[in-house]
Formats: C-alpha cells, structure tokens, sequence
C-alpha cells in the first residue's frame, strides 16, 4: 500500500510441533506510515532510522521506539550511523535495566 512500509516478515509458514500445538515461524508483520517517527519493532532482526534518513530531520522530532523480545532474548543495538546535535538531541536507552542516556 502506498504511504507504509512493511516491518517484518512479509510470508509466515505455520510450524507444528508435537505437544506444542502451532505457531508461526516469525512474529506477526505489521505496517507503519512512510515517513513516521517511531514504532514498534519484534522479531529476530530490525532497523530504526530517522525520518527522511539520511537527510536530516525536522526540529522538534520526538521519536520513540519499541523493541520487544522474548523473555531471556538478548536486545543488541548497533549503529552504523549516527550523529546528535550537541544541547538539543539526546539518545535514552531503557528496559529492564537502569536507563542510559548519551
């Protein structure tokens, strides 16, 4: 659909396993508006980018992300491009543990 974009698996295949009962091979996919600032991610593997990226974006943007995992998954963050402008943005990572903020 034009406007959104795909986040996760587009094709699931049903699993049997004995005793277990049924269950998808990946979670569920979902759709977010193109351009948004923000959403959820699940799944084994995702990408967070701002809007526009890798143009900058707009003043004022207030992004929040969710990530959720299974219990006892580990949540690896890597950047591979990231810059912040010094006394206006700010990045805070939290969960379970104390929050982080850079």
């Amino acid at each position: 659909m034009t406007g959104y974009i795909l986040e996760g698996h587009a094709a699931l295949t049903c699993i049997v396993s004995p005793g277990s009962g049924a269950s998808w091979d990946f979670p569920a996919p979902f759709c977010r508006a193109e351009g948004s600032c923000g959403g959820t991610l699940r799944g084994t593997t995702g990408t967070i980018s701002s809007p526009h990226f890798p143009s900058e974006y707009e003043n004022n943007a207030d992004c929040t992300w969710s990530i959720l995992a299974e219990p006892g998954d580990t949540i690896a963050l890597v950047f591979t491009d990231f810059q912040l402008e010094d006394r206006y943005d700010f990045l805070e990572i939290s969960g379970t543990e104390a929050p982080s903020i850079w």
